[in-house]
């Protein structure tokens, strides 16, 4: 017993010497070329026979530190994907010491030469940070095929419609650099202009109790340009099939120029088959349904304007105008059917038929400014127009003589102002949210046909939150 109380004293004393004789290490990373900072920067610290020692990751303001270096030399080893690898010998390391910039070349390396196995994954308060590896950007042609590369826990992508849901089919919130966006804008994405993804999988009030967001942060140019397009079409035969994409965008110092345009469209040539078999107490009723030749056609038309003015870790403004329309002259759910009965009664001829279209500009207004000790301000601003047209008939006949003719038709129009401000605080394992909110509409819907109508609504909303993660 005497021996073991001697033995943990001595651990102790130790281990306050070798504390008590421990120092920091911290520095900035930046690109050599730029001096912008090079965010989440992977740095590992290393003996000088190359044993590890500890690793860390630049911030968003590119700085790192390590703690608790016990004295001695040191090399310190510092890269980032699409740059080179820095070696910083450290010699004689005995007090807290402040390397200043770390400066990272753009390495000139290609992809083919780039081997990594797995992405970086940061786990901050109240999201994860995913740092894609060489392979999985270039085996992806966009934000979409990069997303479905990362395979992250709860979010399932159609590779056929884009789709991009957690399990129970509830939608994900898609954003970039903070911007709410749509499913097209994130398809337009270069995969290499993705620094990172920010995975917010409880998102909280400030993202309206989305089922999760998607957060794309994408490399701030200062000139040049970029044209993309993605064209895959099935010619018609039984089958019309297309998913279209074109991008291109301007920078130019702290100004990016963008646009956009998706299309997509669906015709389809089916039948409907189906039987109904009813049991009566003193018989059975056979109902067959035998289908017709019936279409389906729709065309899906996203086009978006951008203008992004920013500068790294202080603000960021973005103006966005887009342009939906959605054209169904030919809904999924038509029909044109011949119904027998084993009773032997006389077929009855079912027609059921739907159109929709719907034309929707928009203009959203985000403003973000960064504060000292990792404080935030965000204001938004998003004006909407919703046109819509939906026409429904529905036949029956017998024998040629109509037994029953429904038809209607509804014209909407929505006019619709949702403002929104946020003050956030993060802190080191915690995030503190102010919000507040206001939503204004006005929508006037008129029915025609068997029932004539005119609804008009006016909605208006203001609410407050706080939340704390």
């Amino acid at each position: 017993m005497k021996s073991k109380f001697i033995l943990a004293i001595g651990l102790s004393i130790l281990s306050t010497w070798l504390y008590g004789n421990s120092f920091r290490l911290s520095g900035i990373v930046l690109d050599k070329n730029t001096d912008e900072v090079v965010e989440y920067a992977s740095l590992v610290l290393l003996q000088k026979d190359s044993t590890f020692v500890e690793g860390a990751s630049s911030d968003t303001t590119g700085k790192f530190i390590f703690e608790n270096i016990y004295p001695g030399n040191y090399i310190l080893s510092a890269t980032f994907f699409g740059y080179g690898k820095t070696y910083l010998d450290i010699n004689v390391l005995n007090e807290d010491k402040d390397l200043g910039n770390l400066y990272l070349k753009p390495s000139e390396t290609s992809l083919d030469e780039v081997t990594v196995t797995a992405s970086s994954v940061i786990q901050k308060a109240d999201r994860k940070i995913i740092l894609p590896t060489a392979s999985q950007i270039k085996a992806s042609n966009s934000g979409v095929t990069l997303l479905r590369n990362l395979q992250l826990s709860r979010i399932i992508v159609n590779p056929l419609t884009n789709e991009i849901t957690v399990p129970g089919g509830e939608g994900v919130q898609l954003r970039i650099n903070g911007v709410e966006v749509t499913i097209a804008e994130v398809v337009s994405l270069l995969p290499e202009d993705i620094l990172r993804i920010e995975y917010h999988d409880s998102p909280g009030m400030r993202y309206n109790n989305a089922a999760a967001v998607i957060d794309y942060i994408t490399k701030q140019r200062l000139s040049g340009g970029s044209v993309s397009a993605n064209l895959f079409n099935v010619p018609y035969n039984k089958m019309g099939w297309g998913e279209n994409f074109a991008s291109g965008k301007v920078n130019y110092k702290k100004s990016e120029f963008g646009a956009n345009v998706y299309w997509s469209r669906r015709e389809i040539d089916w039948t409907r088959e189906n039987e109904e078999t009813f049991h009566f107490p003193d018989h059975t009723l056979v109902r067959k349904e035998e289908g017709q030749p019936t279409s389906f056609k729709t065309d899906m038309v996203n086009m978006r304007l951008n203008y992004n003015l920013s500068e790294t870790d202080k603000y960021l403004f973005n103006a966005t105008f887009r342009y939906n329309l959605q054209d169904t002259p030919e809904e999924f759910t038509n029909r044109n059917s011949i119904i027998t009965s084993s009773d032997g009664n006389t077929p009855l001829s079912v027609s059921d038929l739907s159109s929709w279209k719907s034309k929707a500009p928009s203009l959203d207004l985000y403003y973000q400014h960064n504060l000292q000790k990792n404080q935030l301000l965000i204001f938004n601003l998003v004006g909407t127009y919703i046109d819509s047209k939906s026409i429904r008939q529905y036949q029956e006949k017998q024998e040629e003589i109509l037994l029953t003719d429904i038809y209607s038709k509804v014209t909407g129009d929505k006019y619709s102002l949702i403002g929104e401000g946020i003050y956030e605080k993060g802190f080191e394992s915690s995030r503190l949210s102010v919000g507040i909110k206001h939503n204004q509409s006005y929508t006037d819907n008129i029915y025609s046909g068997n029932v004539n109508m005119d609804i008009n609504l006016k909605f208006a909303e203001t609410y407050g939150y706080v939340e704390y993660q």
